[in-house]
């Protein structure tokens, strides 16, 4: 093998080791990302689902204008705990299983 050829080679093993270090510290930077960009995504996805159906919109405006916003956030507060309870729950069984 000559001289030049055996340079390329070397070259070459050394570029994929470099892209192969630089893959691994991309992956840590995205997994960083992707936890900040999991609520964006959220808070887009809820809008688009609120825009695609007015009419629970406007029932919920209804509600918050008749109840009372006070009424309305306790209530909402208090679905919430029991929902967040009730995933816990479901996740411990799916555990068990």
């Amino acid at each position: 093998m000559s001289a030049r050829l055996r340079e390329i080679v070397r070259k070459r093993r050394l570029l994929v080791a470099r892209a192969t270090e630089q893959r691994g510290e991309l992956a840590v930077q995205a997994a960083a990302l992707r936890h900040s960009l999991a609520f964006a995504d959220l808070a887009l996805r809820s809008y688009r689902h609120l825009k695609s159906r007015p009419v629970g919109v406007a029932l919920i405006a209804a509600a918050l204008m008749a109840v009372g916003p006070g009424k309305l956030l306790r209530l909402g507060y208090r679905s919430g705990l029991l929902v967040m309870a009730a995933l816990r729950l479901v996740k411990i069984f799916r555990a068990m299983r």
